[in-house]
């Protein structure tokens, strides 16, 4: 069995409260947790984090792995060593994300079979355009003469 410890939202719209649970990793998110640690409210100033430390701390010498999110409260809460928040990856809006796609996009689009530098160009075949036939020039003519 593979324990996490993470944040089960309450509350109602746009009033966030999260009780810290213990919950089987098999199971749905929405699943049933096996014990409740405490509660979280990012809310309140300042943010409200109580935690059973002795339930926390024997939850993870059983082996139960806590969310990233969960990580740094329990760090700044003392069960676990604090978290360097400097080395954690910043989360960066999608639109920034497109952005940054499109600008990488015109610098250098990559073409597949793209020729390496010193090497000679493939070499692509010329559409040819071939003068309409004897026949077709006789059809065309008789289609365009003024009918009287």
């Amino acid at each position: 069995m593979g324990a996490k410890i993470k944040l089960q939202r309450k509350g109602t719209k746009k009033r966030p409260i999260y009780n810290i649970i213990i919950q089987d990793d098999s199971l749905a998110t929405k699943g049933m947790a096996i014990d409740t640690l405490g509660q979280y409210n990012p809310l309140a100033e300042p943010s409200i984090f109580n935690v059973d430390k002795k339930k926390a701390a024997e939850w993870v010498k059983k082996g139960a792995k806590p969310t990233e999110r969960v990580r740094i409260l329990l760090g700044k809460a003392g069960v676990l060593p604090p978290v360097d928040l400097a080395s954690l990856h910043k989360r960066r809006p999608k639109a920034e994300i497109k952005t940054e796609a499109a600008a990488e996009g015109e610098k250098k689009p990559e073409v597949a079979g793209e020729a390496k530098e010193g090497a000679e160009p493939p070499k692509t075949e010329e559409k040819k355009t071939e003068e309409p036939k004897v026949e077709e020039k006789a059809r065309e003519e008789v289609k365009e003469a003024p009918k009287s």
